[in-house]
């Protein structure tokens, strides 16, 4: 059913201006803690129940001195970088070293890193839908124009395996090339522990460096430059806050509609987009005719902490929450699509970027999807397993519910600059808010026809093992058998 009149894109806007206006948002800091005061203010004024926070403890990362400068023929030379956050801090007069280049496609390095500055090229793989969809349960791509999508997937990092390499072997500091970073940025918010085993675990100062940069710091690090890296900060205790209203059902059966709330840098696209989209449902649903279960909305925190937030509602609810959701619900990313000109600039192409649907393996779902995709206008739009080529649960914060046994729809864009501080206002695709929005109230209506069961069928038994195989050969080729893993 077309839902889009029931949301104003204005409006949507509007609140996104509103979260942005905080800055980065990241969990337990100022702007993030006024960023949870927004939302939770939100639910309340749109009428929700049982609105409440739910504390989670983190360590914050602030520095505040951040500088690599280093030794070249015309004299000392500061090189545009970004530190990775919550990396080791160097004492206040900096940490001084000399540069060895490791080459990420060497087998063996046999060359002497202790006491030494690590430099490597950190490369993105390739994200090309036309192969990923192959693998897909269908699509809506009514101009015909998803399946030449080719672009880096910036969220998944080769090369990253050396960091920890170059700690082993007793180096001082890493220095990552951004390779095949589109638009050339050096400002990028990564590894965030969303595949680290401890997002705190970083031993060594660390810093990303341009691709335009990278001739140079290689010719540099093969010479054995020196080098000064110049990071200093605080990290401290501190706390954030998953986020959650309730609109009562008939059953105690529920639905979660969710989206996480930090963000990285100012950060529009990710993920205010996504929650302007779950507020706008929020007060559809509560405005409403009662739906027949229970909808719970969900902030969650610390997405760029791990996922915590999620990770930690799961834990503390597997009890009175988790066997109740028939199905989650996460929204990530309303966006534009960003192209590279030959300059290497980054314009919009004037489409919204490639949105992947996550949905359960049973045609009742595939084809409530494909509906309200359709009937809302949410185009350039394919739906995937959610376990197969892109891993064993779906790349968003909602995945973590797939490993919990709850099935889902996840929604996600991943245009090029959205790790990067160059996601601004402008990049969000204003006129797909209402569409995602739209499409996501059909889904849920739809549901309810539904039983727990039926959302959860696996129909596609065969397409589920071939999903599963297909993992494995993924992995052996991006890891090299998990020799070499990546984030």
């Amino acid at each position: 059913m077309d839902h889009q009149a029931s949301f104003s894109s204005t409006e949507m806007l509007g609140w996104i201006h509103e979260m942005i206006s905080f800055g980065p948002r990241r969990a337990g800091s100022p702007a993030g803690l006024a960023n949870e005061d927004y939302l939770i203010g939100k639910l309340k004024e749109f009428g929700l129940s049982n609105v409440h926070e739910e504390p989670i403890p983190v360590e914050t990362f602030q520095p505040t001195q951040s500088r690599v400068e280093i030794a070249t023929g015309a004299g000392r030379k500061t090189f545009n970088a970004q530190w990775i956050p919550y990396c080791c801090f160097t004492p206040a007069e900096g940490t001084e070293a000399n540069l060895v280049y490791a080459d990420p496609k060497a087998f063996l390095h046999v060359a002497d890193w202790t006491g030494k500055v690590v430099v490597t090229d950190i490369e993105f793989p390739l994200l090309d839908v036309g192969l990923i969809g192959k693998f897909s349960m269908g699509n809506y791509d009514p101009d015909h124009t998803l399946q030449a999508v080719k672009h880096p997937a910036t969220w998944v990092r080769l090369g990253w395996h050396l960091y920890r390499k170059a700690f082993e072997r007793g180096a001082v500091g890493f220095l990552g090339i951004l390779k095949d970073q589109p638009g050339g940025s050096c400002r990028m918010y990564a590894p965030y522990g969303f595949k680290e085993k401890d997002i705190l675990d970083k031993p060594l100062p660390g810093f990303w460096v341009s691709r335009d940069d990278g001739p140079e710091l290689r010719q540099l690090a093969k010479g054995g430059a020196k080098v000064r890296l110049t990071l200093t900060g605080e990290r401290a205790p501190g706390t954030t806050h998953n986020l959650v209203g309730e609109i009562p059902g008939e059953t105690d059966e529920c639905i979660v509609l969710h989206c996480h709330h930090d963000s990285p840098f100012v950060s529009p696209v990710e993920d205010a987009s996504g929650c302007s989209v779950i507020l706008a449902l929020a007060r559809y649903f509560a405005k409403g005719k009662p739906p027949r279960r229970k909808l719970i909305v969900l902030f969650s925190a610390g997405h760029f902490y791990g996922s915590i937030g999620t990770r930690r509602f799961i834990a503390d609810h597997a009890a009175d929450v988790v066997p109740k959701v028939a199905l989650e619900i996460t929204v990530e990313h309303v966006a534009k699509e960003a192209i590279e000109t030959a300059d290497g600039d980054l314009v919009a192409s004037g489409l919204a970027e490639g949105t992947g649907v996550f949905l359960p393996f049973n045609q009742a779902m595939v084809d409530s999807v494909l509906e309200n995709l359709q009937d809302n206008g949410v185009d350039r739009a394919f739906l995937l397993p959610p376990e197969g080529p892109l891993g064993p649960y779906p790349p968003t914060d909602g995945g973590d519910w797939y490993q919990a046994g709850v099935p889902l729809v996840n929604f996600i864009s991943n245009p090029v600059y959205l790790l990067n501080a160059e996601d601004a206002i402008e990049w969000v695709m204003e006129n797909r808010l209402p569409k995602i929005a739209g499409a996501v109230a059909g889904i849920v209506e739809a549901t309810e026809q539904l039983t727990k069961s039926e959302i959860a069928a696996v129909d596609f038994v065969a397409y589920k093992l071939k999903m599963k195989f297909i993992q494995q050969l993924v992995r052996a080729k991006t890891t090299r058998f998990g020799s070499r893993p990546v984030y």
